[in-house]
């Protein structure tokens, strides 16, 4: 078990492996806090703002794309690069549930699951229509719907072997979630604020259900935090758990429909689907952050007795010391693994994307957005009366 959790938190690779893709990340990450400093400063002094308009997330990853599409960085890199999206991240989620009481959570995750439940609906039908409809092959498809519906990249890596996917559907898969995903990013922090006029429940929920991966979530959560102000980063993130959650059904239904229509064609054609392992799909670093709630929970309890007993760890200064800078250090992580995400994205492989799987990530993309605006529009009073 101990082995087990190391792997999940931290992968199997040495240290030395993913050294030096990580201080290229590092490196990164403190040039684009720099660079988003200086210019919320020349904005704000420009145009007499209160508050800067620029987000170090956003500089983060549009810095990081830009590096990688202009140096050639040697393979080597990659495995930092990996390391800092998937283990960091997942790290960093895990200690930003100490910004939430374990009840928040519930409330948060109460109304997410009818919005998630939604979201993941349309997209599973909305993609798996189109692919039909466009004759694209059925594989691809379902990769696609898989990525759209639920958690992005994650689940496409988790579904082609259930499948039976190529390399090849699966990295048209990847990058037709990618773009878009990006697209979403950098896009949907603004559409919520000054388009769709969003409160800051219904942003968090919007942005929990309609971008795709979980590194594009929170940087486009953290996106809308910097610029406006405002706590939508806790509920977009919960959202976006509920959601990874989602893999332990969907990618077992999806196998089993593209079994069900196809599997005596990919016996003849010996490229068969695989059984699914339920419990590795199934993305643990979610207990992690629950656990976290609890602490803070318990913490708070304790910390706000009259008699502390004396204990460093009871008294409310020391508590609020703490979960600080817990905190802090839960979004140095989640800055990283955002940048890291603009590293690990190669210009040259969304070229390589045909025009039907692009036509269907943007019809899907845009037919979960729609559908996360009506949710949050139309459930507008409930969300107000359970987050706000």
């Amino acid at each position: 078990m101990k082995i087990e959790l190391k792997k999940e938190l931290f992968g199997s690779e040495k240290i030395w492996e993913v050294l030096p893709g990580t201080a290229v990340v590092l490196v990164m990450m403190l040039l684009a806090m720099l660079a988003s400093r200086y210019l919320g400063s020349l904005f704000k002094a420009a145009f007499e703002l209160d508050n800067s308009p620029v987000s170090e997330f956003l500089v983060a990853m549009v810095f990081g794309m830009i590096v990688r599409n202009l140096i050639t960085f040697p393979g080597l890199f990659n495995v930092g690069f990996k390391f800092c999206v998937a283990k960091l991240l997942r790290l960093g989620i895990i200690l930003l549930g100490i910004r939430l009481s374990i009840v928040s959570v519930a409330q948060i995750g109460a109304v997410a699951l009818v919005a998630v439940f939604a979201c993941v609906a349309a997209g599973i039908l909305v993609t798996t229509g189109i692919s039909r409809l466009l004759s694209v092959p059925p594989r691809l498809g379902t990769l696609i719907a898989a990525g759209t519906a639920i958690c992005g990249i994650s689940a496409i890596v988790a579904t082609a072997p259930a499948i039976g996917a190529s390399d090849e559907e699966t990295a048209y898969a990847v990058s037709t979630i990618t773009i878009f995903g990006l697209l979403a990013t950098m896009l949907y922090p603004y559409l919520a604020e000054l388009v769709l006029h969003l409160n800051p429940a219904q942003a968090g929920l919007f942005l929990g259900t309609a971008v795709h991966d979980t590194s594009q979530v929170t940087g486009a959560a953290y996106i809308y935090d910097q610029i406006w102000d405002r706590g939508v980063s806790e509920i977009a993130i919960t959202t976006k758990l509920v959601r990874n959650t989602f893999m332990v059904i969907v990618i077992p239904l999806l196998s089993y429909l593209y079994s069900r229509k196809f599997a005596k064609l990919e016996s003849a054609e010996g490229d068969g689907a695989h059984k699914i392992n339920v419990r590795k799909i199934f993305p643990m670093f979610v207990l992690g952050f629950l656990g976290f709630s609890i602490l803070r929970s318990v913490g708070d309890l304790l910390s706000a007795r009259e008699t502390t007993g004396g204990s460093f760890w009871l008294t409310p200064d020391s508590w609020l010391a703490f979960h600080t800078a817990v905190r802090r250090i839960a979004a140095i992580l989640l800055l990283t693994a955002v940048t890291a995400t603009g590293l690990s994205t190669r210009f040259s492989r969304l070229k390589e994307l045909t025009l039907k799987p692009f036509l269907i990530g943007f019809i899907a993309a845009a037919g979960v957005g729609m559908v996360s605006y009506a949710f949050v529009r139309i459930m507008k009073a409930a969300i107000g009366r359970l987050l706000l």
